[in-house]
């Protein structure tokens, strides 16, 4: 039957040639990979980052920069374990020294991330640099990789919090838990069949 035979009610599909065929499957192949792979890394539920039970603190001066938060009770899957991890409490972020660098009106964020070692899960926290206020970022997946142990070490991210020092001895503390892409999964991918 010809196209101008057809019902104009039914949808027409256009004509294939050889290389569409050869494309498409490599296409659909690719997108089942990435959906494979943010199957098996992902947060299933909560693992929210907040305010920690005990207060960060700040001594005067160059003393001691306490920072911690509160990790809630997270299910995830990386590669493909899926493991639950207890409620943290007062995750350590930074104790013992000064922060280097987060002087009054500094600010210096760490991404809060679930690592797997050997068949378990656990949450790492990982310091950026500080920097001016409103001008400070968070650990790229570079820094990231390297504090969770290195190439071969798989991780996902449960969120950011980040710390301010306000005046000498106050720091205020923001919290984030958007979801950053997933390492392996390309952002934003395209199919366009």
């Amino acid at each position: 039957m010809s196209r101008s035979a057809r019902s104009a009610n039914v949808t027409m599909a256009r004509d294939y040639t050889p290389s569409d065929l050869h494309s498409y499957p490599q296409t659909l192949f690719r997108l089942l990979e990435e959906l494979k792979v943010a199957n098996e890394n992902q947060v299933v539920w909560n693992g929210r980052v907040g305010a920690p039970t005990t207060a960060s603190t700040q001594a005067a001066g160059v003393g001691n920069t306490v920072w911690r938060a509160n990790v809630a009770e997270v299910i995830a899957a990386v590669e493909a374990v899926i493991g639950e991890i207890v409620a943290t409490a007062d995750l350590s972020i930074h104790a013992g020294s000064l922060l280097t660098g987060l002087t009054v009106g500094k600010a210096c964020v760490a991404a809060v991330v679930v690592k797997l070692v050997t068949g378990s899960l656990s949450i790492v926290a990982v310091k950026g640099t500080p920097a001016t206020l409103g001008a400070q970022v968070g650990p790229d997946d570079a820094a990231i990789q390297a504090a969770v142990g290195g190439a071969g070490v798989p991780w996902i991210a449960l969120g950011e919090t980040t710390i301010s020092r306000s005046a000498d001895t106050v720091l205020d503390q923001t919290y984030s838990n958007v979801r950053r892409p997933v390492l392996g999964v390309t952002a934003g991918m395209q199919i366009n069949l």
